[in-house]
């Protein structure tokens, strides 16, 4: 059955059911005696190192883009989806390039102004939007990254998609476990914990550098926002039913069912109006992992795919690493569409969108990047089409455009030249 009780969704294979805060009785505005639209939640998907170009841009003219081989899985969901081509964002020669693809892909830097880090970082776009939104979910913003491995291979940059400032990373949570603890449980040692982290730091702030203070500084909020988060938490969950999920275990996952369980816990975090903000790295960047992991058939690594795209084999190989994400991509809207939800779904209510910082990943080239856009922003976008922009759009212009929708107030970003009027109903 395509829709679910608005009352309950589902959660894994076990069909758990658990209260949901956004209840029909509430939808109806007594001043205009209008029905109000839920609350609109935006989330970024980054997929490393671009996609191959003839397999996921139609040619000019032609607007099936779900024909395209790498993204026939979109087709289920065609008519929330929208294809965005000509955005490109600036490359800062003499840097590395993968480096600023995914540290910098929702970044609020000016690069042509003057940068604070070796790449164009700033404030991430994710943060900006949860500065303005987060006073209506226990959870400011959700940061997930199906990076499973523990032996740090991949630099904090290329690792990473959600930064608080120049330098100052989100850090991303990677075991399912670890964020069904951050939604679903709030221990009464977790604010101990942070007490006792405040204390001891306080006890030998007054010795250090104006510098470490700034940086101490930092460090401060960031545990504070976790205090603040636990409160809510708890206040939440004193009125709502906590899932009545399992706890996912420890025991081995393929690539595949391990990104599963990442969107599922994403959805339902959406879903239960826990947050309305999220990052999500399908993987790191310049990643040298082999294929074999990917459930995939051959040994080279992405990363090393990318650049014999010369040899057709290698292509093909390449291709089914793109399929592969955006199957996974898919499958999240899916669930998110199948939820009922005022007069729509889920995915109607949100902003989801699929992209890359590389436009490809063997000339290491900026422009034409791969994005998907999915969710009509309670009919504010238009879906089910392709949206052409003129060459060499800032792909600041999107991110402008979805700021604006998610109520910012933001009049400039990054290096943006105004909203994407064309994706606008």
């Amino acid at each position: 059955m395509k829709s679910m009780n608005r009352r309950q969704f589902l959660l894994g294979a076990s069909g758990s059911a658990m209260a949901l805060p956004w209840l029909e009785v509430y939808a109806d505005d007594p001043k205009t005696k209008k029905a109000k639209d839920p609350s609109l939640r935006f989330a970024s998907f980054y997929s490393p190192m671009g996609f191959v170009r003839d397999h996921f841009f139609p040619e000019k003219g032609n607007s099936d883009f779900l024909s395209m081989p790498t993204l026939r899985s979109l087709k289920s969901v065609g008519d929330k989806v929208t294809m965005i081509t000509g955005l490109s964002r600036v490359n800062v020669r003499g840097t590395d390039v993968h480096n600023q693809a995914s540290s910098c892909f929702l970044s609020s830097a000016n690069p042509h102004g003057k940068l604070k880090s070796p790449y164009p970082m700033d404030r991430t776009l994710d943060h900006l939007i949860a500065d303005k939104v987060s006073h209506r979910t226990p959870i400011r913003s959700l940061e997930l990254n199906c990076n499973s491995f523990k032996d740090l291979k991949e630099s904090i940059y290329l690792d990473n998609i959600s930064w608080y400032g120049p330098e100052h990373v989100a850090t991303a949570m990677k075991d399912p476990s670890q964020v069904y603890q951050r939604l679903f449980k709030t221990r009464s040692s977790d604010k101990d914990i942070t007490d006792l982290i405040l204390e001891d730091a306080a006890n030998f702030k007054k010795n250090l550098t104006h510098q470490d203070k700034d940086k101490l500084d930092e460090y401060f909020e960031s545990v504070r926002e976790i205090e603040i988060q636990i409160e809510k938490l708890n206040k939440y969950y004193s009125n709502n039913k906590r899932a009545e999920m399992d706890e996912p275990g420890e025991g081995p996952m393929t690539r595949g069912e391990y990104i599963r369980l990442m969107g599922k816990l994403l959805v339902v975090a959406f879903q239960g109006d826990l947050t309305h903000v999220a990052t999500f790295m399908l993987a790191p960047e310049r990643w040298g992992s082999p294929q074999r992991y990917h459930e995939l058939r051959f040994t080279k690594s992405h990363h090393g795919l990318t650049h014999g795209q010369g040899n057709q084999e290698v292509k093909n190989f390449l291709v089914q690493v793109d399929q592969f994400y955006v199957e996974l991509f898919a499958e999240v809207l899916e669930q998110m569409d199948a939820i009922s939800e005022g007069e729509g779904t889920l995915l109607d209510h949100s902003m989801v969108t699929l992209g890359s910082g590389l436009g490809d990943g063997k000339d290491h080239t900026m422009n034409e990047l791969p994005i998907i856009v999915a969710g009509s922003a309670n009919g504010k976008i238009k879906t089910g089409a392709v949206i052409n922009c003129p060459e060499n759009t800032p792909l600041a212009n999107l991110w402008l455009s979805q700021a604006q929708l998610m109520g910012t107030g933001m009049e400039k970003f990054s290096d943006s030249t105004g909203p994407l009027e064309s994706l606008l109903v």
